[in-house]
């Protein structure tokens, strides 16, 4: 089955959309006033209602820190040893990515191939279970320690889990989840029944619509639709449409900001380390939004998020938490609810 392609459908959406607005407006004036309108009654009809506070608060209740794909500087991503070693090291939560098989089994993997992380080759969505089953996701994994990138040991086999055995792990070992889900199949969609988030808006807006119980967040930085990378240094494309993806990027970080949650019903902002800022974070527990950060594995930026910002973080070091008597003194719930109002990516 194929899904969403961004870089192939959005532009003629926006194209489109464009040159039937211009349109309206040059062969009935009163479109300008018309269409805004419009937008905004289907948007407040169509609308998404955020999770119930009780349930929120429920959930961030002593999150402090996060394992970010388990442990992965000591165990592969996504693994399950990695999930066990970051709660050993202290992790309230663990963060993993789903995926989906070609016989439609959810599992975990990072990225939309098995290149990078494992010892086959290929698109994941052309790989059945059972070919998996052969997949060492442990082949071209390196441990490391923090700010050391030599090879310090080898580590065991690992099989691609299954999204349902690291559910079962989780609630056995009393530990919150949040999935990250990059692929809005419907079968996808329909697997997931906890806390879940999300770089694509149209994923977090099918879940929620099918359980309003779901927590659901957005995941988001600066320049992501231009850039490749968080350093904005490989861009998506080139010329005038790389262009107008950059000018899309600020229309999309103005409108996660203010409009987005509120539509989508979103619970959380998962947002990056470098876009992270004092006046930001206020501003969304004003907006009744709840905030994380990923990827956190500096101690002083990790003692100032849980200490000063008091808001959870996701980082690829859970053991530096132990390493770090002062943190301990942060509250586990010290992070300010605030349900006034509603609503980023």
């Amino acid at each position: 089955m194929a899904g969403f392609s961004l870089e192939e459908s959005a532009p003629k959406i926006l194209g489109v959309s464009i040159a039937v607005i211009a349109a309206i407006y040059v062969i009935y004036p009163p479109g300008l006033v018309l269409i805004p309108l419009t937008l905004f009654i289907f948007a407040y009809t169509t609308k998404n209602e955020k999770t119930s506070t009780t349930n929120v608060d429920t959930f961030f209740a002593g999150f402090k820190i996060g394992g970010h794909r388990g442990a992965p500087k000591s165990f592969p991503e996504n693994s399950m040893a990695g999930f066990a070693q970051a709660k050993a090291d202290g992790a309230d939560l663990i963060e993993f990515d789903v995926a989906l098989t070609m016989d439609g089994k959810a599992v975990l993997m990072h990225d939309d191939d098995l290149d990078r992380t494992t010892d086959m080759r290929g698109p994941i969505r052309e790989k059945t279970r059972a070919e998996l089953d052969r997949c060492n996701i442990s082949a071209n994994f390196i441990r490391t320690a923090p700010g050391d990138h030599s090879r310090l040991a080898s580590v065991a086999r690992e099989r691609v889990p299954d999204m349902e055995d690291v559910v079962r792990w989780a609630v056995e070992n009393n530990t919150r989840m949040l999935f990250d889900v990059k692929d809005s199949d419907n079968e996808l969609v329909d697997q997931i029944a906890t806390l879940f988030s999300s770089f694509f808006p149209w994923v977090v807006y099918r879940i929620k619509k099918g359980d309003q119980k779901i927590l659901t967040g957005l995941t988001w930085r600066l320049k992501f639709w231009s850039y490749h990378d968080i350093e904005n240094i490989r861009p998506r494309y080139s010329g005038p449409k790389q262009w107008l993806f950059e000018a899309i990027d600020v229309l999309h970080v103005w409108l996660l900001k203010t409009v987005t949650p509120w539509y989508l019903g979103a619970d959380l902002l998962l947002t990056n380390n470098l876009d992270i800022s004092q006046t930001f974070v206020m501003d969304q527990k004003r907006r009744g939004m709840r905030v994380a950060v990923w990827t956190v594995n500096d101690m002083a930026e990790m003692h100032w998020m849980l200490a000063t910002l008091k808001i959870p973080i996701l980082t690829d070091y859970p053991e530096l938490t132990k390493q770090a008597a002062h943190l301990e003194d942060v509250q586990k719930n010290d992070y300010m609810p605030m349900h006034k109002s509603s609503s980023d990516l």
